[in-house]
Order: structure tokens, then sequence, then C-alpha cells
């Protein structure tokens, strides 16, 4: 009757039975049908039904949009997000990316190289909510990067002070 989940759903929902509140019955909402019948349980005039909020994951840094994403999959990889942020930027240090996540003794800085990632050298990380990827910006590589700018401008300026 409430017309469904948002795309920002997480995958459970506590129902509390007017009958009995100190009892509540959590229910996994599957969007595999065969598991769904599990999900479809009475709920009676004065229930109450909360559906958990999906959690979201950032990448940030030199990637192409950083963002959030709402974690639809509860399997996401750390380059499954970047993918999702549209990759890494040509200045992006790949050897140095951080995963920060948080954890009961407070903030946790995982460092791992997405270069290895990339090449199956190392582990795909399996992210949490409220996980943040961070790349890096390569100092060498900005540098080049601003290098060989300055050099295209400096030529395109010679050609157009020959023409005239």
């Amino acid at each position: 009757m409430a017309g469904g989940t948002t795309e920002k759903a997480g995958k459970a929902a506590v129902i509390t039975h007017r009958d009995r509140p100190r009892e509540p019955e959590t229910v996994m909402l599957w969007s595999d049908a065969k598991k769904s019948p599990q999900s479809n349980v009475s709920v009676l005039p004065g229930d109450t039904v909360v559906v958990s909020k999906a959690g979201v994951v950032y990448v940030v840094g030199e990637v192409g949009n950083p963002t959030g994403i709402v974690m639809e999959n509860p399997d996401l990889t750390v380059l499954q997000a970047i993918a999702l942020a549209q990759g890494t930027k040509s200045t992006a240090a790949l050897g140095k990316a951080k995963l920060i996540r948080k954890t009961p003794n407070g903030q946790e800085e995982i460092p791992f190289s997405l270069k290895k990632v990339l090449s199956a050298k190392a582990p795909d990380l399996k992210l949490q909510p409220d996980d943040i990827v961070f790349v890096p910006s390569s100092a060498a590589k900005s540098a080049g990067k601003r290098s060989l700018e300055a050099i295209v401008q400096a030529a395109t300026g010679v050609v157009a002070y020959s023409r005239f």
C-alpha cells in the first residue's frame, strides 16, 4: 500500500506487531523471486513496518566523478565502486589508494595498491556501508601534465604568432 521501496532502501524490514510490541520481526527483502515468499509475512492494522536504509560508499579523489554510491549490491567491491565513479583520472596515484573504514575503535585507514588490484596481483576489497575509497593525486603525474599543457600552449602561441 505504501507503493514499494525506493532505490535507497536497505535489504531488511522490521515489523512491530501491535499485539506484541516487544517482539519485533525482522524480514529480509529479496529481489530474487524464489526467496521473496519468505518475506511475505502478514501485516495487520496497527502494525509498524520500518524499512532499513541502504548503506552508502563514497569514492573521492582522482576519479572521474567523486560520489556517494548506494549499496544496492551487498558485495560491492573497490573496483566496482571506482567504475561507478567513472574510473580514475590520468593523474591518479594508483599505488597509494586508501580505504577509510569506521570501526568500533575509530576510523581505520587501509592502504592498498589499486595498480595491483587492477592487474589481479592483489584482491579486490569488499566494501562496507560508510566506507570511503580515496584515490590520491600523483604529484609527478600532475606536474608532467601541467608541463605538457604549457608546451602545447606555447607551441600554439608560436603558430598563431607566426601567422600574423
